[in-house]
């Protein structure tokens, strides 16, 4: 079967699939629309040198795609599989309609029964909410999916720390008095003002081209974020613009990392090199990400093999390091701890002398391997999940590496993390302030992780170079 035979068959299956949770759209022969009242699937075809779809899920209620994904059609079976798992996001969003509320109080007890007489309102007056509580040491993991995050007032001096770490939130303290009277009216009154003036804002997505790059690179960055799976993808080349998209799912399969390299090779088959980053254990090439349910997968044999070029597989702590050392010209020895919001532990890379230091079989910087032989003062797992218990934390994580490493700076990644200064102080506890390495926060929405990964694959591609100095050799 050809390709466009296989497009005219898939085409054909695809506006066979009736389902009264959805209304059909046919818009022309290379669009169908499938919407309920909460989102809206679009189905594209492009016609390139290969037949190219496209998958995409949006809401009037999201600012981000609920679903987006694009891929060379080759084969039937994997083509129908990507469309019933977008059917399924899509039916998943119908149950997402409402706005969604989250109230949070020390203990999550008062905020509950506060929740419960919101929720009673909104039914009476039939209108889109949904309200829940939770205690404040919960409130960081659930506000992922919710829209609006409502503190009490006996916590509402830990405002400030609710909206530099939930930035994409609205985030608000409950009134004195609404919260004493259980004045609802007065709580849905204020939410609805606040959502009105809420303008949408355009995330700027920096550049990680190098203008003296003369290799045309594709970084591909695997993140792990609000309970789903994204695949950041940015292209870089001399002459053209830059490529840059992020593929959005439930879950995670190789298959989704082939569909992301198949389009980009379509697209700019110039393209000489591949970083790929990823959380989880990487050594000799190999992926092992357990929540994926991939293990010891050999990326960089299998996807060499099958597209010839050259790849470069790349843990997202060590990345980071790259990236901010390479962009930071006076941090000197650099221990760069990277925690993304959600997750219970970090990692960390570690760059001496010039050189990033991975240890025997990429051991270096894994944090995890010995968390069980810290003394912490309450369990380690409460601790990440609140920005007051994530300095402990931190603190009692690094303090070690940096007795060992005795670096210039620490570069710290972490959403959680809102007082760098709290930081140094409770790791001076430990460390003599004469020793104490400059302590910087980083995390521009993945940037030092996408030029870190183009200079590890620069240096592959021109014979393992240095991260600055030889860099900027070449750049004269």
């Amino acid at each position: 079967m050809n390709d466009n035979e296989m497009y005219k068959s898939f085409y054909a299956w695809m506006i066979e699939q009736t389902d009264p949770a959805y209304k059909m759209n046919v818009i022309n022969e290379d669009q169908v629309d499938f919407e309920t009242e909460a989102a809206t699937a679009h189905v594209q075809f492009f016609h390139l040198e290969y037949e190219i779809v496209s998958f995409t899920i949006d809401s009037p209620k999201a600012e981000d795609p609920l679903f987006f994904l694009h891929f060379e059609l080759k084969d039937m079976d994997h083509a129908k599989q990507l469309f019933k798992e977008m059917i399924q996001s899509l039916k998943n969003a119908q149950a997402k309609v409402s706005t969604k509320v989250l109230l949070s109080c020390s203990s999550g007890f008062t905020t509950s029964f506060f929740a419960d007489k919101l929720n009673t309102a909104v039914e009476t007056l039939d209108l889109d909410y949904e309200f829940s509580a939770v205690s404040y040491t919960e409130l960081f993991e659930a506000a992922q999916d919710k829209d609006v995050i409502l503190l009490a007032p006996q916590i509402g001096y830990l405002l400030k720390k609710a909206n530099e770490v939930l930035k994409d939130k609205i985030v608000l303290q409950i009134p004195t008095d609404v919260f004493a009277t259980y004045n609802v009216n007065r709580m849905i009154d204020i939410i609805k003002d606040e959502i009105a003036k809420k303008e949408k804002k355009e995330e700027i997505v920096e550049d990680i081209h190098d203008p003296e790059w003369d290799s045309s690179i594709a970084i591909v960055a695997l993140i792990r974020r609000n309970r789903k799976y994204e695949i950041h993808f940015r292209g870089a080349d001399l002459e053209t613009p830059i490529e840059r998209g992020v593929v959005v799912k439930d879950e995670l399969d190789m298959h989704d990392l082939e569909d992301v390299l198949d389009v980009l090779f379509i697209k700019h088959p110039q393209i000489k090199g591949v970083a790929i980053v990823t959380p989880g254990n990487v050594y000799n090439g190999h992926l092992t990400l357990p929540a994926a349910k991939i293990i010891d997968y050999d990326i960089i044999g299998e996807f060499t093999k099958k597209y010839n070029r050259t790849f470069v597989l790349c843990n997202d702590a060590n990345a980071a390091a790259v990236g901010y050392y390479a962009n930071h010209r006076d941090c000197g020895n650099l221990i760069a701890y990277y925690h993304p919001l959600g997750n219970y532990v970090g990692g960390a890379g570690v760059i001496v002398n010039g050189d990033l230091l991975t240890g025997k079989e990429d051991i270096a910087g894994e944090c995890v391997n010995y968390m069980k032989l810290l003394n912490f003062s309450e369990d380690r797992f409460e601790l990440a999940r609140t920005p007051e218990g994530i300095v402990e934390f931190i603190t009692k994580v690094v303090t070690p590496m940096i007795c060992i490493v005795g670096p210039d700076t620490l570069a710290i990644s972490c959403d959680l993390l809102t007082d760098t200064e709290e930081l140094r102080q409770s790791i001076a506890k430990y460390i003599p302030e004469r020793n104490l390495p400059d302590i910087q926060k980083f995390g521009n929405k993945y940037w030092e992780l996408f030029y870190g990964a183009g200079v590890l694959l620069y240096n592959v591609l021109h014979g393992n170079a240095k991260y600055r100095e030889d860099l900027e050799e070449y750049r004269k």
